[in-house]
């Protein structure tokens, strides 16, 4: 016999020496020198003695007695049978098969009486996938509720599925099916074992579901999607029920096509879809699919953390063999109860151990604490009463300079977190922070709120162009600590220390000015579009522009920004940011917010929704962090710079409040000549809110790791791209042709925003 017949083997040969064929063949196997020959028989017969006359309390003394007198007019050697199991080189003298099976199952009487068990004896259980699917197998032999097990695996045991396969090392490399086909036959020879080794396939389904009559159930333990919704469209058509066990939160499944025909698969969570469609999709294309199937919102806190870890640092879905252990126990009691005609339904369930056996009164749940009061109008109009003293030449009415701040407000902002008050009082307006409603860990010293005020500041001054006046700026008159940032006022003719305006055909496109994440196309941008492009972000005195082209150098910073994204997401107060403030999960949110930015503008593929929606959870996040995962976030950078034209970065020359907000003035101006040449601008702004928290803010809301973690980025920007620390460094983004995004992120009704105060012009 060579290797590959003999890993083939998995039947027992059984003989019965009464008959003489039977005999002379035992013989001759018996006879080799590597056998062992185990004789049971006795024992077996005392077992048997003791289980017909509980009632006797039988001893051993009592069973050696009755088997003496039972075998003394007999050939023993010719009672009960022999068993040889080749694979092991092994054979047993056990009873004869009603006698073995009556004492194996002796100790389920009564939790199954016997009427029950008889009927048992004559199902046949179909298990397609043997690695839970080993576990299940062995319980349902074990407790022997079927006469007959259809296997049906392609795959071979490694060491990495001992984890949760209860087997010998000496069965690596050897079919699954085989492997725990041998276990049955162990346990009890006369369960009928037949073994499909090329898995389920197309071509061989009908044949596993219905040769030598139809199965009675299916259980489904199979990785494969397509295999799975193959296994029960063809049950479903042969009214077969379907179990299915997770091993994730004790998660069972239940499809009873017998008595509901037309029940959807997998209770309709994923529609109809055509199997053959299902057949080699990466990991990522199947995450999509498996959270619906799994309805991953449900899965354990460690499952949900696995599942997006899948193709980063695990190669595939991991499994405990507690779980496996359980879920076998689960998955027979309820097979049982099926085949009993005990239990009726369909559904979903869980045997949650978890959450079942769990700490009480734990409240994990994240607090917000803001030190920032929210705005006070009547404070706001106490400071600018300190302005009174200089009364302004030209006073606009209200409605005009509302119509100016409207424009203002379509600037850009972290998180569209829009953190600006604006208070028009005696011909002044007053532009305020509104430090409570900015208050987040991407603002670390304001700058992304300086930022913004710069590129409303710059909206200002293209609508009072366009509205025929002219605007100069008091910046920072208390100092760039106070919520109060600018004192604008007006002018209907042009005068020393007012605003010059670049670009006045740039207010054309104020309204229509967005973050664009949209798929894109890297095209190749025109030198002349180069030099517009340019020319508006240093039209800033000290600003400067500096384009990355080259895949390679795009490439590496990718990676750097995906870095800081994946810090920034599982840093705890990073990640309520983004989940609690800056997102809108559903479109009644962000209708309801009129801030933040709404998921579905996002531009992400179905599997990055689907692992987004995984990751708001902070205790996911927690774990990820743990475990230095999340580094599909790189992935997703990586991606989307593929499809860049080119990376932009906008840097002043020194760190400091006043050069934010120019800052701000000049990626506005960048921002609405890109749009006006119809380029989509994407900001990937996280490196330039983290490098500062260690290069100005003493490791500021990072802790020790992530620390070091950004200084290592840091180290490999600065490589990258010729900044200093002491930089101001305003603005990095994507940019390259894109459809223009279907849902733009809304703004805060003007009333929210704008306010008018006195206007006695003192």
């Amino acid at each position: 016999m060579d290797k590959i017949e003999f890993d083939q083997i998995f039947l027992p040969v059984i003989f019965k020496l009464s008959q003489t064929a039977d005999r002379e063949k035992f013989d001759e196997i018996a006879s080799a020198y590597d056998i062992t020959i185990l004789n049971l028989f006795q024992s077996q017969k005392g077992e048997l003695f003791k289980i017909r006359s509980p009632q006797k309390r039988l001893n051993a003394a009592d069973c050696q007695r009755l088997f003496e007198d039972w075998i003394k007019d007999k050939v023993p050697d010719e009672e009960g049978v022999w068993v040889y199991y080749p694979w092991a080189k092994r054979i047993l003298h056990i009873l004869d098969k009603d006698e073995f099976v009556e004492v194996r199952t002796s100790r389920n009487k009564h939790k199954i009486t016997t009427g029950e068990q008889n009927s048992l004896f004559n199902k046949k259980i179909g298990v397609v996938g043997l690695s839970v699917g080993n576990a299940v197998a062995l319980t349902l032999a074990t407790e022997r509720i079927c006469g007959h097990i259809k296997l049906a695996d392609f795959d071979t045991l490694e060491l990495s599925n001992m984890n949760r396969i209860k087997t010998g090392l000496h069965n690596i490399g050897i079919n699954k099916a085989i492997i725990t086909a041998r276990e049955i036959a162990e346990i009890d020879p006369f369960i009928k074992v037949e073994c499909y080794l090329d898995g389920i396939t197309e071509q061989n389904i009908s044949g596993f579901l219905t040769e030598n009559g139809n199965l009675d159930l299916l259980v489904e333990e199979c990785d494969e999607l397509d295999i799975k919704l193959l296994c029960r469209n063809e049950a479903k058509k042969l009214g077969i029920p379907v179990v299915m066990e997770t091993s994730d939160k004790g998660m069972l499944d239940v499809e009873r096509f017998d008595l509901e025909p037309d029940r959807p698969i997998f209770h309709g969570l994923i529609g109809n879809i055509d199997p053959s469609k299902l057949k080699n999709l990466t990991n990522e294309e199947k995450v999509p699919l498996i959270i619906r199937i799994v309805d991953a919102k449900n899965s354990s806190l460690r499952g949900k953390v696995s599942l997006l870890e899948v193709g980063q640092s695990i190669g595939t879905w991991p499994q405990l063999a507690s779980a496996v252990t359980l879920g076998a126990g689960v998955t027979t009691d309820v097979v049982r109860r099926i085949l009993l005609n005990q239990f009726h339904d369909s559904g979903r369930y869980y045997v949650d151990s978890e959450g079942l056996i769990s700490n009480k009164n734990v409240n994990d749940n994240p607090t917000f604490n803001n030190p920032f009061a929210p705005f006070d109008l009547n404070t706001a109009k106490e400071t600018a009463s300190r302005f009174n003293d200089h009364p302004v030449t030209y006073i606009p009415d209200v409605a005009t300079v509302e119509h100016l701040v409207k424009a203002a407000c379509q600037a850009p902002s972290t998180g569209n977190d829009q953190p600006w008050k604006w208070l028009y009082q005696n011909g002044k307006l007053f532009l305020f922070h509104d430090e409570h409603r900015a208050y987040s860990f991407g603002n670390f010293d304001n700058i992304a709120s300086n930022l913004s005020f710069g590129a409303a500041f710059e909206n200002l001054v293209l609508k009072s162009n366009e509205a025929g006046l002219f605007i100069k700026k008091n910046l920072f008159p208390l100092g760039s600590s106070s919520p109060l940032v600018a004192i604008i006022e007006f002018s209907q003719t042009e005068q020393a220390g007012f605003e010059k305006v670049f670009s006045p055909e740039s207010v054309r496109v104020i309204y229509e000015r967005t973050t664009n994440r949209n798929p894109s196309q890297a095209v190749e941008i025109p030198e002349s579009e180069l030099e517009l492009l340019t020319e508006a972000a240093q039209s800033i005195e000290g600003a400067e522009l500096l384009m990355i082209q080259d895949k390679e150098q795009m490439r590496q910073v990718a990676e750097i920004i995906g870095g800081c994204d994946r810090i920034r997401l599982l840093n705890e107060d990073g990640h309520k940011d983004f989940v609690f403030r800056e997102m809108k999960w559903t479109k009644e949110e962000a209708e309801k917010s009129a801030d933040g930015i709404d998921v579905q503008t996002l531009g992400m593929s179905p599997a990055q929704l689907a692992a987004m929606s995984l990751i708001r959870d902070h205790k996911i996040a927690r774990v990820l962090k743990e475990i230095d995962g999340g580094n599909a976030l790189i992935d997703v950078s990586r991606k989307l710079i593929e499809s860049a034209s080119a990376l932009g970065i906008i840097t002043l020359p020194k760190y400091s409040a006043e050069n934010f907000f120019k800052g701000g003035v000049s990626l506005e101006r960048l921002w609405l000549k890109a749009e006006l040449l119809g380029y989509a601008v994407h900001p990937l702004i996280s490196p330039f809110y983290l490098f500062p928290r260690v290069l100005h803010g003493q490791n500021s809301g990072v802790d020790e790791g992530e620390s070091a973690k950004l200084l290592d980025l840091r180290q490999k920007f600065i490589k990258l791209v010729p900044l200093e620390d002491d930089m101001a460094e305003v603005f990095l983004f994507k940019i390259a042709k894109a459809e223009k995004p279907a849902i733009k992120s809304l703004r805060l009704p003007l009333h929210d925003t704008f306010f008018a105060g006195d206007m006695t012009n003192k």
